[in-house]
């Protein structure tokens, strides 16, 4: 069984780039069903791809971004947690993994384990490096030397060479930046009829300002990224760099093909053929990966084998987490003891047609801003930590192009996709304690200043059972942020149970339609200073007056480097501002 991920690839088949040029998986699509309406569980490759192997949502799991990586995959999944390639080898199958499976950590999980293979740095110099996600240079070499088609060619090795019972699991890396191929590769793609993506000068005009950020991901970038690269000509470039790695990345794809369906593993064999999420390039005037939008979170998924439909394509609302539960049914192996948080798509494999209205959902954090969005078989639904929404009609809107989320005829098609999300605003029970891990929460990541995360924990100290981590690492400033829905305006006592190494500033203010808010530097009234505390401490915090209901943020902000602990909040409304005032007080 042949498995393979690349980031983002397009294809004709997913009706990517119109100009991309990808027969081998065109052809592998005919021999299977391809779902042309998958997202990934997070749409970056240290959260997606240990979601698919482990099948944990990264929503239950903590493991949303990745700046997440200051933890191993391991460290969110659990000790207990079987990956597919464990579950296989534990019932009598080969499993092999070779180079990027689980973006670090794969040797333990596989029988055999082949790493990456290094392309050697011969270079024309004749490209652009631009900043980490932005590099392109035509490599000065024939296409053997390519790490990728080692690996490829190491897959072609071992489909050749073993018998019995196989999970093979075989990463290419492109088209992941540095998109570095030989010339001919860029051939394909002359620079005088290349397309660019559908663009549309208002096409942020509709978006919450926050959802503006994200779209420039000024935390990496910084501001007004995609109007550089317009006025550069880089733009054009990027694309031509990418497709070229797109096709050089479906050649080796083609290759591991042909050796397999060339062997005795097709008779009773399956393949399946992901990629761990999107890509944007230039759409909504924004680059990479971690976004909301649909060219970020759509991946390749497609499966084929014995028994199957072969080209029907499967137009259902499908995640990748629905991987790992497909494989237990499809092949009849014992489920693993953790819970799988996707759905068996073996009904949909039986009939692509089948009735299925199962809405899926990805989770992600971006510039401080913490998202998820819900696909279902029609819409696409994103919801911020801070409350704004977006809403898109996707077949008739492709592009998302146009924002419903304001409009009073789709007022029921958000209350249902709603249901699906992970997170909601806790009620403020009477005595004012609401748990931490209950509370939506984001950490900072401004520009400069990436790099801090935050998860759940489990700790027999803490009320529930579990508490907020946050692990501020990025600098001075750096925060960790409640929202909280305040049904009712007042004056309230705020406390907290928490630990940390060092003091913490507290800030609060109103949650406000501005993308500044998302910024470490952005003027919240301050509260006070909190004193180090090694153990889980119940400090009072302040006092906090709000003129209006409706949702509020409380911000922890360090000046150093520290983890901070959170267990839980109290906001506790002041009898002395329920009680009538005194003539003359």
């Amino acid at each position: 069984m042949p498995k393979g991920g690349a980031e983002g690839a397009p294809d004709t088949v997913l009706k990517g780039h119109p100009q991309a040029i990808t027969p081998n998986i065109e052809r592998f699509a005919k021999q299977g069903v391809p779902f042309s309406h998958a997202i990934c569980a997070s749409p970056s490759c240290g959260p997606s791809r240990p979601a698919l192997f482990t099948g944990i949502a990264p929503s239950r799991s903590g493991n949303i971004s990745n700046d997440s990586g200051k933890r191993p995959w391991r460290f969110y999944a659990g000790s207990e947690t079987v990956t597919i390639p464990k579950l296989f080898s534990q019932n009598g199958w080969d499993s092999i993994g070779i180079a990027k499976n689980f973006h670090r950590g794969d040797g333990p999980e596989f029988d055999t384990y082949i790493p990456p293979f290094k392309t050697p740095k011969k270079l024309k110099k004749v490209g652009i490096n631009l900043n980490s996600s932005a590099i392109w240079d035509i490599a000065d070499m024939p296409v053997s030397e390519m790490g990728d088609y080692k690996a490829a060619s190491a897959a072609i090795k071992t489909i050749k060479s073993r018998k019995g019972p196989l999970f093979l699991s075989a990463g290419i890396y492109r088209p992941h930046v540095p998109w570095i191929v030989p010339q001919a590769y860029f051939d394909l793609y002359p620079p005088e009829t290349l397309k660019l993506s559908e663009r549309r000068v208002e096409d942020l005009d509709d978006l919450p300002e926050r959802l503006k950020l994200v779209a420039g991901l000024e935390a990496k970038f910084g501001k007004g990224y995609h109007e550089k690269l317009v006025k550069k000509g880089y733009d054009k470039q990027f694309v031509r760099a990418y497709l070229a790695s797109v096709t050089f990345a479906d050649e080796q794809v083609g290759r591991i093909l042909d050796a397999w369906y060339a062997s005795p593993f097709a008779e009773t064999g399956y393949v399946v053929l992901w990629s761990d999420h999107g890509y944007m390039l230039g759409e909504k005037n924004a680059w990479s990966k971690i976004k909301p939008w649909y060219d970020s979170s759509h991946s390749n998924f497609m499966i084929a084998g014995p028994g199957l439909p072969k080209g029907t394509i499967c137009g259902k609302a499908v995640s990748l987490l629905d991987l790992y539960p497909t494989l237990v049914e499809l092949l009849d192996l014992p489920k693993p003891p953790q819970a799988l948080d996707g759905n068996s798509l073996v009904p949909l494999l039986k009939d692509p047609d089948a009735k299925w209205d199962r809405p899926v959902r990805m989770t992600s954090q971006m510039d401080g801003v913490f998202f998820e969005s819900i696909l279902s078989n029609d819409f696409r639904m994103t919801r911020l930590a801070t409350g704004e929404t977006e809403l898109y009609k996707l077949a008739d809107d492709p592009h998302e192009f146009t924002n419903l989320a304001g409009d009073p005829e789709y007022a029921p098609v958000i209350e249902q996709l709603e249901k699906h999300l992970s997170f909601s605003y806790p009620e403020i029970p009477a005595d004012g304690w609401m748990e931490a891990e209950e509370i939506p929460a984001q950490t900072s990541a401004d520009y400069r200043l990436r790099g801090n995360c935050h998860y759940s924990l489990e700790d027999t100290e803490a009320s529930g059972g579990r508490l907020v981590c946050a692990l501020l690492y990025a600098g001075p400033g750096s925060y960790v942020e409640f929202v909280i829905d305040l049904p009712t305006p007042g004056t309230y006592r705020l406390e907290g149970t928490l630990a940390m190494s060092g003091t913490c500033s507290v800030l609060v203010d109103d949650v406000r339609n501005d993308a500044a808010q998302a910024d470490a530097g952005y003027p919240m009234k301050r509260i006070c200073t909190l004193k180090p505390s090694k153990k889980l401490t119940d400090v009072s915090i302040g006092e906090i007056h709000f003129d209006q209901p409706g949702l509020k943020i409380i911000r922890f902000a360090t000046e150093k480097k520290q983890e901070v602990k959170l267990d839980r909040l109290r906001l506790l409304k002041e009898a002395s501002a329920l009680a009538p005032k005194k003539p003359g007080k």
